[in-house]
């Protein structure tokens, strides 16, 4: 009897070329890690040791949720994909909200890994009913409430570019890291330009590489925390304690924890469209079930909700390498990287203005995949034009009015003073509004 040929997905590679693959799913994997940890630590004023930690934390979840979504480390729950983790930008509002609300820095921790666990719990027990749901999120839920999530963060290269005077609107930048910043931004366009295959995939990680080349010379360096950063140190769980749970917390993670799922679910589909394997509503199940465990260990290493990479997809299908396994290396890879502190102090200390020269790539390709998404919508006869300008509209708000919702209940702040939470939902719940036979149709 004729054995039956292995899929491309289960393919074992040659050591050399699945290190490799492995390598380049891993600097992609990074790229798609470091700006959640940075933003919020920007944002909350934590101390260099907290950014340290913080990044190893993602870095390392990152890893694990990678693996689980590559090979079956807890039996019946793995898609078996080669399915890339970054963490999660929908998370940032929540988290920077959680630890401004706490009394300090460690305490805020402990009530986002609260609210993470439970969050993954969640997603873990409503994975078998995920496919049922889905019809709620159609193409005109998921690009919008990507163009929302890209144009919500875009701010983040404005403060970036400010260094030091972020968040001082009526200060004006400084010239030195105007140039900075300016001379990674158009470094990167050119390399985008002319950098094809390989490392055309990474151009965001050399322009960082560039910028940060260039800082030293500019003198705007510091590498005091990177020489008194160990070589080595474990990840180990609850660093800030055993953890807390608050109700406004646990409801605007809830939210973002269903934004993953939407998000995941998109990326995942196109995934198995490349690689040729068919997806039912087993293996939706499975994706999602990787989706909660991998966010419960988040929680528990004082990590984010971890997500699915977008360009990730454009790296698999430019290689016609479908196999599982690099993805799994590069897991294992992460895992290692994110024991070694002075990896992440290194990019704790990487000046403002450099990451603003690669902010508006970073943020506009997601705004980029919002648009390829909306592509697939029907614009004739209905309301979706609408759907799109009344969300983007309530997603502004808080981003010109921070204190625009300060007199109402801190939960309602918590939820409409985040443009992305409250500009998602105005888009799921718009096109419940305008779609619902459609919706009806598609039970």
């Amino acid at each position: 009897m004729a054995k039956k040929p292995i899929s491309q997905v289960d393919e074992r590679l040659p050591l050399g070329q699945n290190l490799s693959l492995g390598f380049q799913h891993t600097v992609i994997a990074i790229i798609a890690a470091i700006p959640v940890p940075l933003i919020v630590a920007t944002n909350t004023g934590m101390s260099m040791a907290q950014t340290r930690f913080f990044i190893s934390a993602v870095i390392f979840t990152t890893g694990i949720s990678s693996l689980l979504a590559a090979l079956d480390i807890i039996p019946r729950t793995s898609p078996k994909v080669p399915m890339i983790m970054g963490a999660s930008f929908a998370v940032v509002p929540v988290a920077i909200a959680t630890l401004k609300d706490a009394t300090s820095i460690p305490v805020g921790f402990q009530f986002m890994a609260g609210a993470t666990m439970l969050s993954g719990l969640l997603c873990f027990l409503a994975a078998p009913f995920w496919a049922k749901l889905q019809r709620f999120f159609p193409p005109i839920v998921v690009g919008t409430n990507l163009m929302v999530l890209g144009t919500a963060l875009l701010p983040n290269t404005y403060h970036w570019m400010m260094d030091k005077k972020a968040y001082h609107l009526t200060a004006s930048v400084v010239p030195k890291a105007f140039y900075l910043t300016l001379a990674v931004f158009i470094f990167h366009i050119i390399i985008s330009k002319y950098l094809k295959g390989k490392l055309g995939n990474v151009t965001i990680l050399i322009s960082l590489i560039f910028g940060t080349i260039i800082s030293i010379f500019m003198g705007m360096m510091d590498f005091s925390s990177v020489k008194s950063a160990p070589w080595l140190a474990a990840n180990i769980p609850f660093h800030y304690g055993l953890p807390k749970f608050g109700l406004e917390s646990i409801i605007t993670f809830l939210i973002v924890m269903v934004l993953g799922m939407v998000e995941v679910s998109g990326t995942a589909t196109g995934i198995h469209d490349i690689v040729h394997k068919p997806i039912d509503r087993t293996q939706f199940g499975k994706i999602l079930k990787t989706l909660g465990i991998g966010t419960f260990l988040s929680g528990l290493f004082n990590s984010v909700q971890p997500t699915s990479f977008v360009p990730s997809v454009g790296v698999l299908d430019l290689s016609k390498v479908h196999s599982r396994f690099p993805i799994a290396t590069a897991g294992g890879m992460l895992v290692l990287i994110g024991f070694i502190p002075k990896f992440s102090a290194l990019i704790s200390v990487i000046p403002k203005p450099v990451l603003g020269g690669i902010g508006f790539a970073i943020f506009g390709v997601i705004i980029g995949s919002a648009v390829d998404i909306l592509k697939q919508v029907n614009f004739n006869g209905n309301q979706n034009k609408l759907i799109i300008g009344l969300s983007m509209g309530v997603t502004m708000i808080p981003a010109t009015y921070p204190n625009f919702y300060a007199q109402f209940p801190s939960l309602i702040q918590n939820i409409m003073g985040s443009g992305i939470l409250s500009g998602a939902l105005t888009a799921i719940l718009l096109n419940i509004f305008f779609n619902f036979k459609d919706l009806r149709r598609a039970d």
